[in-house]
């Protein structure tokens, strides 16, 4: 995800030249390798909240290794005959960046414990309570971060600020709410790295002060362009809030965050590099009209990029950008080159050293990665596209001028894609483990997108401008609303596209290995792209790809799966070339579970019923996995939610479909019988919800089973006693294994031989309750529940069903338990 607009500017400018020559290999600065040391360290003390002495040890270790390496490599080069004048100096100033970044990790780490405690021991009303940046909105209300001051105005801390109305960036807020502190878990150890001790939930808000002097004038003519944009009223409009004055919850409410995520392009409406680009070069054109010396111009163009960071709400890409915008002029004023990568890294480093918690901000991240990785290797990249994409000349086919001008779009479009692609392979260890995915049509997203992004930033800027005088500012916002609402049609259009995006769950420290290997290979050897053997890669790339894509599609083992979703319910039924999900659980979880699985589409969707805990992740489903259609109980359609409506529309292309007792839904070999409700119902009680009775026979194996939503004791005995299920192999507990889920007699009737129930770790309901594992035990079932073992696969055997647990009950290996 690319955010640097000055090293887009230089890989493109360097890699347009006539005769297409080799890149040469970039320089590698040492401030490369203290920001590598500095963020390592930090985050390894703020996520392990280690001991000075144990840091101390692991620096020494480190050292010790990075001594070994250093010699072995000054050995080999000098060997070769190359200069080794430079490389003992790389060794003291990365050990001492890993000790300081090590360092202030514990000093920052001590300063989020010593919140905590001060706000455990205090009542929130005696705090002031600073809104940093904008708030987005959640399922509960409004959160955002927020600086926590004392009496004296000093900051204290910072927390997660909850509230059910929305606060403006920038203002105090004095309130009565409750303040629970960080946990262990992983939010909360997430929370510790970028230095927010807890969370603040506001009751009722009893005063709140806007932000005052220059800094208050800027945000109040933020507010007044917001308003003259209107973000609210169309798709245009948001993406035009967003890109322009930073604020992304126009974008969010209007469903539009997900498109930008299935394209790989929601940097565009982060605040970056990009933006100061375009609008340095704005006002580069404007002051080089001027008679002002090369000095004064640069302080002003870095006196208005300041106010813009401030007017967009001081996101930390932009500030990134803005930092790094002030180290190259400081370098040209002291008569250095402007270097992009070591602009970056200086920039990078010393907002780490300033603030340890940025290195846990996964924005700050991406940023650094992306820019690092187009520094290095950007330009090297649109060369070897511009060899692939090379036609041979046949003179007299084309008209000189014709010709040229072809030849300049080609060149254009291998920059950008070189770009795209590089910034894209550099975030994949962050962005996979964070979001589960990878989008696919990202690099052609971002070329088809950037000139309409640039003419819809460059017009909104004017507007901005112009707010205070209407009559002009009313063209030049249409103009700027007309591409806006162009650029989101070709969005729009772009993440609708078969396997946009395709779901990957990985973790991250192989993928950095890899990444850093292949680098580390590719800068070293740095060879001469060769056509022949390009198109040799393309074509084993392209032959695994779809390899991939049809044994991910087409070649799905059999099995039932009960998905690990937290406090809700997901089952997956696949066989061959189909699969089928029944209910999407609460939230986002359901689609890293189907990476998991390797599903990248979905036959049909079943919703036994409209509660959240069953239907809340279908949003998070659109643009991810295909889907061919939505299945609800008869009656159901009419009562669904508008905003469910609007987000089953978007994920199968229409409206829900019905679909009542006694009709079967077929996948591969399996058949999905309805045996409840037997008349239409609202969807809205846990007796509505669709039971479904399972069975399964192919080449002597066998499974039969009662997938039974959150339906209770007296539908089940419904069942039963219209003979529409019996004997069965596998159940899937109501109602997350309450006390009323079944009665012992239903159990005897039913006699599961394993039994797995859906529950979320932790809930507040005691689901599964003891009452309901005694009556299943009782029965002679095994009993499992997610909550425990996490995934649980039960598959069709010659002898029973197989089932297999993605842990153990206290964690470590997955168990197996076969031929029950």
């Amino acid at each position: 995800m690319s955010e640097g607009g000055e090293a887009i500017a230089t890989v493109a400018a360097s890699s347009r030249t006539a005769d297409a020559r080799m890149p040469v290999r970039p320089a590698i600065p040492m401030t490369l390798w203290g920001l590598v040391a500095v963020i390592l360290a930090e985050r390894a003390v703020l996520r392990f909240g280690m001991q000075l002495s144990l840091v101390l040890l692991v620096v020494t270790a480190v050292a010790g290794v990075c001594l070994c390496l250093l010699a072995t490599f000054a050995i080999r080069r000098k060997a070769r005959g190359r200069d080794t004048a430079h490389v003992p100096a790389v060794l003291p100033f990365a050990l001492a960046a890993t000790l300081s970044g090590a360092l202030l990790g514990r000093l920052a780490l001590a300063r989020v414990v010593a919140a905590v405690a001060a706000l455990s021991t205090s009542s929130v009303s005696a705090w002031s309570l600073e809104v940093e940046g904008d708030m987005a909105e959640g399922g509960r209300g409004w959160w955002g971060r927020a600086r926590v001051l004392d009496e004296s105005g000093g900051k204290v801390g910072a927390v997660w600020l909850s509230s059910p109305a929305r606060l403006e960036c920038g203002s105090a807020v004095s309130c009565v709410g409750r303040f629970k502190p960080i946990d262990d878990d992983e939010w909360g150890v997430s929370s510790r790295m970028q230095g927010l001790a807890g969370t603040v939930s506001v009751v009722h808000v009893t005063a709140v002060r806007e932000a005052g002097g220059p800094l208050g004038a800027v945000l109040r003519m933020r507010q007044a362009v917001l308003a003259s944009f209107s973000p609210d009223e169309s798709d245009g409009a948001a993406v035009l809030a967003g890109s322009v004055c930073g604020d992304r919850a126009p974008i969010r409410s209007r469903g539009l965050d997900d498109a930008f995520a299935t394209c790989g392009v929601s940097h565009l409406v982060a605040v970056s590099g990009g933006h100061l680009a375009i609008l340095a070069g704005t006002l580069a054109a404007l002051l080089g009209k001027t008679r002002l010396g090369p000095g004064v111009r640069g302080s002003l163009a870095l006196g208005v990029i300041a106010l813009f960071i401030v007017f967009c709400g001081a996101p930390a890409s932009a500030v990134r950008a803005g930092i790094m915008s002030c180290v190259s002029f400081g370098g040209s004023l002291v008569g250095r080159r402007s270097h992009a990568l070591s602009s970056t890294c200086a920039a990078a480093l010393a907002m780490a050293l300033l603030d340890p918690y940025v290195s846990g901000q996964l924005g700050f991240l991406l940023s650094v990665a992306s820019v690092v990785g187009i520094c290095l290797f950007g330009s090297y990249a649109s060369h070897a596209l511009d060899v692939l994409t090379c036609m041979p000349r046949h003179p007299g086919r084309h008209k000189p001028a014709l010709a040229h001008t072809l030849g300049r779009l080609r060149s254009n479009a291998c920059d950008a894609l070189g770009v795209s692609v590089v910034a894209q392979l550099f975030t994949l260890p962050l962005t996979c483990p964070a979001f589960g995915e990878v989008s696919l049509i990202a690099p052609i997203a971002n070329l088809v997108l950037a000139p309409l992004f640039a003419g819809l930033v460059s017009l909104g800027l004017a507007a901005a401008a112009l707010t205070p005088l209407s009559a002009l500012q009313f063209p030049v916002l249409a103009a700027a609303e007309g591409v806006s609402q162009a650029f989101c049609v070709v969005l729009c259009a772009l993440a609708r596209l078969p396997l946009a995006c395709l779901p990957m769950e990985a973790s991250a420290v192989p993928m950095l290995a890899i990444l850093c290997a292949a680098s580390a290979a590719l800068y070293g050897a740095w060879p001469t792209p060769r056509k022949r053997i390009l198109l040799r890669g393309a074509a084993v790339l392209a032959g695994g790809s779809v390899a991939l894509l049809l044994g991910l599609r087409l070649l799905q083992p059999a099995r039932v799966c009960v998905l690990d979703v937290g406090q809700g319910d997901a089952i997956l039924v696949a066989d061959g070339s189909t699969a089928v999900l029944v209910d999407t659980g609460p939230d986002e979880k359901v689609s890293q579970a189907l990476a998991r699985q390797g599903i990248i589409h979905l036959d049909a969707i079943v919703l036994t019923h409209l509660h959240d805990d069953h239907v809340g992740g279908v949003d998070d489903l659109v643009g991810r996995v295909g889907c061919n259609r939505v299945l609800v109980a008869g009656g159901v359609s009419e009562q669904i939610p508008e905003d469910l409506s609007a987000s089953i529309t978007k994920l199968s292309g229409h409206a829900a479909e019905e679909i009542s007792c006694g009709d079967t839904i077929r996948v591969g070999s399996f058949s999905l019988r309805v045996v409840s409700p037997t008349e239409p119902v609202d969807g809205g009680e846990n007796a509505d919800s669709l039971e479904l009775a399972l069975t399964y026979e192919h080449n002597g194996n066998g499974l039969s089973g009662l997938l039974t939503g959150d339906a209770e004791k007296d539908e089940t005995a419904a069942c039963l006693a219209r003979g529409d299920v019996g004997d069965i192999d596998f159940l899937k507990v109501g109602h997350h294994g309450s006390e009323v889920s079944l009665t012992a007699d239903e159990a005897v009737l039913l006699n599961p031989e394993v039994s797995v129930a859906s529950a979320g770790e932790g809930n507040k309901y005691g689901h599964p309750r003891k009452e309901c594992m005694d009556v299943l035990s009782g029965a002679g079932s095994v009993f499992l529940c997610t909550k425990d073992v996490g995934t649980v696969t039960v598959k069709p055997g010659a002898r029973g069903p197989m089932v297999f647990t993605e842990r153990t009950p206290g964690g470590g290996a997955a168990a197996l338990t076969s031929g029950l």
